[in-house]
């Protein structure tokens, strides 16, 4: 009878699946359209939060009106230059020259949330064209990029306190789907254009410089290489000659201890509350700092190494996704949409058990961390103490964490199974039986 019922399950599943690809454009439209249609919704009624109306917009309209945004409130304005100008540039775009106040700043917001959905929705074009791209079909083509669109977490929470962020998610996508196409030299300058965007891409750019190296020679890498270089030192290096910029980047990223592990859902709030609390103790800053730099040069080189032994078996987007989660894993301060940078490649990898995995363990770390900021109602006062944060940063860390093992433990079945086949068949009598993932 187990058995019967699992043959109809299975017939089910797959002529859904058949539905699901021969109707998988339509169904992608509506999804795109309904989920356009709950966010412009959602933004008519809010304003955007207190990021995007008190830092980014009045910082960017310095920033395009010639202004050093670095100067006042450094700390209000922690990115690369070249993420104000975006966003300037689509408030001047959208707004025109208008005087900041009251009234235009709320308009700003409306209009750039707008653009946020627009960009939302290039995301997920550009995740089911890669998938498609790879040779994805039924589910595994459609489900990631619905999950982009209508996961709370992703879809509707960042409008709510919108985060620029939004407007970088597109270059990293188009980077993805460039390397994927083996257009490399594309898809290491949108890499590099995503990182001086935010800074979270940075170690991606030096694991794709390692993978390219690899597998094709310093020769024919060397382009890329120095597009790239080109690019970061444009944009993260040259803004130091701006007063107040390397105090506003570093310094935020740098003292992000504050608020006893009741700000943000990083692993170090083991340092920052938890073990001084129970021990008694209160760890120096720059302790901290040390602490944050061997932990992330430790996961760095550990994935540095994989990445340079096994760049035959991985493909661009495992790489890309590799070097996004060394950064995320270890960073001082974590949110949700400081972990969609990783989430966007790693949809694009064609795993559909694996993506809902993370995207069910990304949705609770959301929910988890909607309920520590003691916001109305709140059924679980206790997530607002240190030992909440905590706990949601846990669940933040068993995404990131979920997401490496994933791959390094794929990779590495990859390898087993090679050596098993060149084992088992004579290299005089057949030819080597090389297995590769889509």
């Amino acid at each position: 009878m187990l058995e019967s019922l699992r043959q109809v399950l299975e017939w089910r599943y797959r002529a859904a699946e058949a539905l699901a690809e021969k109707y998988a454009v339509i169904i992608l439209a509506a999804v795109l359209t309904t989920t356009a249609f709950q966010k412009v919704t959602l933004i008519l009624h809010t304003d955007g939060g207190g990021d995007l109306l008190g830092a980014d917009i009045p910082k960017s309209m310095m920033l395009v009106t010639g202004q050093n945004p670095y100067l006042t409130n450094p700390w209000a304005s922690p990115y690369p230059p070249f993420l104000m100008f975006v966003v300037g540039g689509i408030a001047r775009l959208t707004t025109g020259n208008v005087l900041l106040n009251r009234v235009t700043i709320g308009l700003i917001s409306q209009h750039l949330r707008v653009a946020g959905v627009a960009a939302d929705a290039l995301v997920a074009l550009l995740v089911f064209y890669g998938l498609r791209s790879r040779g994805a079909v039924g589910f595994t083509a459609l489900v990631p990029s619905v999950l982009f669109l209508a996961l709370p977490s992703i879809s509707l929470s960042p409008y709510y306190w919108f985060n620029s962020d939004v407007f970088g998610y597109p270059i990293l996508a188009c980077s993805v789907l460039a390397l994927i196409k083996r257009h490399y030299l594309v898809g290491s300058m949108l890499l590099a254009t995503a990182t001086i965007f935010k800074i979270h891409p940075i170690l991606s750019v030096v694991t794709v410089a390692a993978w390219l190296i690899r597998n094709q020679g310093w020769k024919r890498s060397l382009p890329s290489i120095s597009a790239s270089a080109s690019i970061l030192s444009f944009g993260l290096v040259l803004p130091l000659v701006l007063p107040g910029y390397l105090e506003s980047v570093l310094g935020f990223n740098l003292s992000s201890g504050f608020g006893a592990g009741t700000s943000s859902f990083t692993m170090m709030n083991l340092f920052y509350d938890i073990l001084p609390s129970f021990f008694q103790f209160s760890l120096p800053m720059s302790v901290e700092n040390q602490i944050w730099l061997a932990m992330t040069t430790a996961v760095f080189v550990a994935v540095l190494v994989f990445v340079w032994s096994r760049a035959r078996e991985l493909n661009p987007v495992d790489v890309v996704t590799l070097g996004l989660l060394a950064w995320t894993i270890p960073l001082r301060q974590i949110y949700t949409h400081y972990l969609v940078w990783a989430i966007v490649p790693l949809l694009m990898r064609g795993r559909l058990r694996q993506t809902l995995v993370v995207g069910v363990l990304l949705e609770l770390a959301n929910t988890m961390a909607s309920w520590s900021w003691d916001l109305s109602p709140d059924p679980f006062p206790v997530l607002a103490t240190g030992y909440g944060f905590f706990a949601t940063s846990l669940v933040y860390f068993s995404c990131s964490l979920a997401a490496l093992v994933f791959i390094v433990r794929e990779k590495r079945s990859l390898n087993f199974l090679n050596k098993v086949a060149d084992d088992l068949m004579p290299i005089d009598e057949y030819p080597i039986l090389h297995l590769r993932t889509v």
